[in-house]
């Protein structure tokens, strides 16, 4: 994961572009490396769920629905 976390820094370097590391966070599913994911030697927060959508994915890769669609 480091290695396509530096690709992507690098990359948008190149377009002048740049990652803000205070907003940026890490989430990881099922991952056996513990080791912190750093963009320009700063660690990013590692956050243990992330929602998407309305969907809520936690680090075992489950998911719910918190959303509630009042058109069904």
């Amino acid at each position: 994961m480091q290695e396509k976390t530096n690709m992507v820094a690098d990359n948008s370097a190149r377009l002048g572009l740049t990652i803000n590391r205070g907003k940026s966070k890490v989430f990881k599913t099922n991952a056996s490396n513990n080791t912190p994911i750093t963009v320009q030697g700063e660690v990013l927060a590692e956050v243990h769920s992330f929602t998407y959508l309305g969907i809520i994915l936690d680090k075992q890769g489950r998911n719910g629905c918190r959303c509630q669609n009042p058109h069904r």
